[in-house]
This record gives C-alpha cells, structure tokens and sequence, in this order.
C-alpha cells in the first residue's frame, strides 16, 4: 500500500499533468533546481495565475517558458514575470499570481527572429522522427533550460523560440501527423541537388552527388541511429539523380571508406563520412546547412 506521501505526490503529478505545462526558471544557471512545473490556469486583469507544487516568494522575479491554450489554440508563453502572491490551495498545492515585468527603457529589445519555413522540428528538437511523447517533453526542458535567453552561457533567444515552435507542434498529436505527411513530401525535393538530368554530368556534378549521398546518410543516423542504413534507390528519389548516374559516387565514397554496404544492401556512413560531411559543412552558413546550393 502506497504511503500517504506517495499518494500526495501523486496527486500533485497528476493535477500538474492536466493541463498545458509551463516552466518557471528562479534563475540562469541552468540546473534543474532552478527550473519549476506548472500549469496555466487563468488570466486575470494584467496577470496569469498558476498552479505549482513550490511556494515562491512574494515579489520574485521569475522567466516563464510554455505554452497556453488560446482561442486558435496552443501558444507560447514567456517572458519574465514577478510573484504578486502565492497561497497554499491543497497539500503540496500553490496558486501563485504573476505580473509580466515591463522592461526598463535603457534594456535593447532584440528584434524578432525570422521564422525558417524550411527548418526541421525534429532536428531542432534533436530526436528521432520515432521519438514518443515523453522523449520530446523531456528534450524540450532540457534544451529550454540550455538556450533561455536567461542562461548567460548558452541562451539564445532565436533558438529558444525555434524549440517552443518545434514543441507546440510535435507535443499534440494532431498537428504530429499533419506535420509528418508535409515533411515526407518535403523530403522527396528539399534534397534535389540538380535542376535537370543534364546537370548532373562533369566533376562538379560528381562532388555534388558526393555531397549529397554523405548528407542524406548523415542525417539518417543521426534521426535514426538504430537503423540508419538507405537503400541505392533512396538516393535516386531524394537526390533527383537517376542510379546509373550514381555509381560512381557511390564507389569513389566506398573506396575512401567515407560509407559501406551491409549485408542487406543499404549504404550507411562511417565516422569518416561523419568528420569529411561536417568538416565541409562548417564553413557555410546556416541557410547552407539546410539546403545544399543550386545547381550552376
């Protein structure tokens, strides 16, 4: 029989599960004492209340990172906020009432990121395209409490924002598959690397093709490090090269021993293939990261 605490701690999980989660941060270190569940309950005037199972102090200044359900539906919610009251509702239960917190008129506002069409949830997230619900929210606090744009070290306001977007979408299981259908259409031209069959002759052509082999054999092991192997028919719909074209590619890579055929037929990169493809990829800009150049 569980014990009367197990019991209340239960109670306290289970009522802290019901509803959108927030996290409250105390402060930037990072750790995860200073980082606080919660949940949204209403909003009130020119405040929100919510419920936590830690009292905090009247006037302390805290960050909020999650989400809130609105009339369109899920969407973020952050920013600082100080304590205006906190009262015990239950055992091991705190309604608190929070105040945004005006910023002082001398503190630079950061102007708002630019959103990338083309960026991929799950490699923001970074996690597989099979990840359950609980691997993405514990992902999500993880990276939250690394990039806050509280954290001094490693905060990032752009890549916050990137990971509560990425969170809003892959957390409900409805905009999950939407998503998952658009990006294997997605898939099948965001990897083109040539605009017509008769660009894909001469050696540059040829060290596109390489590129383009290492990059999609890259990105499988990283999404999908249990099975990160591609058949030769892969490459032909993803890259846009018909296979006969693809040959040599293929064998110069083997050679070099930058990847390797399985027994089951299927391509998979080496950890030479890994330091070659990030070693090329280092010098380019983000935007290149995530869509090689057109063909000249």
């Amino acid at each position: 029989m569980q014990s009367r605490s197990a019991q209340a701690g239960f109670r306290i999980r289970e009522s802290l599960d019901a509803g959108p989660e927030l996290t409250i941060i105390l402060d930037a270190s990072g750790s995860p004492s200073s980082r606080l569940r919660a949940r949204f309950l209403a909003e009130v005037a020119d405040s929100i209340q919510v419920q936590l199972g830690t009292a905090l102090g009247q006037n302390l200044l805290v960050s909020i990172a999650g989400e809130v359900d609105t009339a369109s539906g899920r969407a973020p919610l952050l920013g600082h906020y100080r304590v205006r009251s906190c009262i015990i509702t239950g055992i091991g239960k705190y309604r608190a009432e929070l105040m945004p917190e005006v910023a002082s008129a001398d503190r630079a506002e950061e102007p708002p990121p630019q959103r990338d069409d083309d960026a991929d949830y799950y490699e923001i997230m970074q996690v597989s395209r099979q990840a359950d619900a609980d691997t993405i929210r514990r992902v999500f606090h993880a990276l939250a409490a690394r990039y806050h744009p509280d954290n001094k070290e490693t905060g990032s306001d752009h890549r916050f924002r990137q990971l509560v977007e990425a969170n809003n979408i892959l957390s409900d299981p409805e905009k999950r598959a939407a998503y998952n259908v658009r990006l294997a259409a997605e898939d099948k031209t965001r990897f083109r690397i040539f605009n017509t069959v008769q660009s894909a002759e001469g050696v540059e052509a040829e060290i596109r093709k390489r590129q383009g082999i290492l990059r999609l054999l890259y990105i499988k092991r990283l999404r999908d490090p249990r099975d990160a192997g591609m058949k030769g028919r892969d490459f032909t719909e993803m890259l846009g090269v018909p296979a006969e074209h693809l040959e040599f590619a293929l064998w110069f890579l083997r050679e070099r021993r930058h990847i390797n055929r399985s027994d089951n037929n299927r391509f998979e990169i080496t950890c030479s293939g890994v330091e070659l493809f990030e070693a090329e990829q280092s010098s380019l800009t983000k935007k290149q990261l995530i869509t090689l150049p057109a063909a000249g």
